[in-house]
């Protein structure tokens, strides 16, 4: 078993007009070891986000923590989204999450429905890294 020590630090002197912003957490979370690392070109030209862009596979997987990272340096456009698909067309059922070019997430995944992307133009690169939780 190994320990994955996620942390994260929002600051700001100038958000609130009375006080300065000041948070950081973090934790410790007991995995078993990646489950998924890989780079994902999606395209947004993709007429099947079903068969092209899948993210992460439920069946394949347990509870995992993950961490996308949609790697684009463009200065606009490639916006990479994250949800569900049931059909076989061009576009997402469901959006849940919208990364931005340099933007992330990280967060526990359940494991109980399949995930798959869409970008809004080009081929940016979402990174793609899961830890399989101890349970």
């Amino acid at each position: 078993m190994a320990t994955l020590t996620p942390t994260i630090t929002l600051t700001s002197t100038d958000l609130f007009p009375d006080e300065s912003l000041s948070l950081s957490l973090t934790d410790s979370l007991e995995v078993l070891g990646p489950v998924t690392t890989k780079r994902v070109v999606v395209d947004s030209a993709s007429s099947n986000v079903t068969a092209d862009n899948l993210i992460l596979k439920a069946s394949a997987m347990t509870k995992s923590y993950v961490l996308l990272f949609n790697t684009s340096t463009a200065t606009s456009g490639e916006i990479i989204t994250l949800g569900f698909d049931s059909d076989t067309d061009a576009g997402l059922d469901t959006v849940n999450l919208e990364l931005a070019p340099g933007e992330f997430a990280f967060f526990p995944y359940h494991a109980s429905v399949d995930v798959h992307a869409d970008a809004s133009s080009g081929t940016p690169v979402l990174e793609v890294r899961a830890y399989q939780a101890a349970l």
